[in-house]
């Protein structure tokens, strides 16, 4: 049996919008830690809810990982 394919748009409940962000935010840090962990990889992850509330994680200090990825030279940086 397969998995049916959700289609992405805006999910107009209010309680199902928040389960699902709230579920969907569990599982984007989890992986954020996984990659973190495997990879010996450097992150931070900033997420504002649509109620503006600040969600965050970093595998070490958030505004260090902002200011290296702000003292980057342009050609090198990602985003």
């Amino acid at each position: 049996m397969t998995r049916k394919r959700t289609e992405i748009k805006k999910i107009d409940n209010l309680s199902a919008r928040q389960v699902t962000f709230t579920k969907r935010r569990r599982g984007l840090i989890k992986k954020a830690h996984q990659l973190s962990t495997l990879c010996d990889a450097e992150i931070a992850l900033i997420i504002f809810s649509f109620t503006g509330k600040l969600f965050e994680f970093s595998s070490s200090s958030t505004e260090q990982v902002i200011e290296r990825h702000i003292n980057l030279p342009s050609e090198k940086s990602l985003v």
